[in-house]
């Protein structure tokens, strides 16, 4: 006969956030942690969007950032020893708008990296 066992506790939180200046965020965050098997992971994603201007050239402009960072940890108590992993991905799209005035935010191309 052959028992399953499961260890340690999954935890996702997602949330989402709309500001008045017209910016869009969501993040989602989950993480794993076993006690037993001395194992931890961790995972962020977060998503911004919104319009801006530019400091330099006083053009208004779209900007989409998408962020990712991932870490796994492992300890070896019998060895002595922790060995982390940890990635990170951060991707930036901003665009500008024409002089003319048809120029409007849908005709951006969103970031699909989710």
């Amino acid at each position: 006969m052959t028992k399953k066992a499961y260890c340690g506790v999954i935890t996702v939180a997602p949330s989402s956030k709309i500001n008045v200046s017209d910016q869009v965020q969501s993040q989602v965050k989950s993480s794993y942690n076993d006690q037993y098997c001395g194992a931890s992971s961790n995972f962020t994603k977060s998503y911004k969007e919104g319009n801006f201007v530019d400091k330099g050239s006083g053009q208004v402009g779209y900007k989409q950032e998408a962020k990712y960072t991932s870490t796994d940890k492992y300890v070896d108590k019998t060895q002595g020893y922790t060995t982390e992993y940890k990635t990170q991905l951060k991707v930036t799209k901003s665009v500008y708008t024409k002089k003319s005035a048809s120029a409007t935010k849908s005709s951006y191309k969103r970031l699909n990296y989710y």
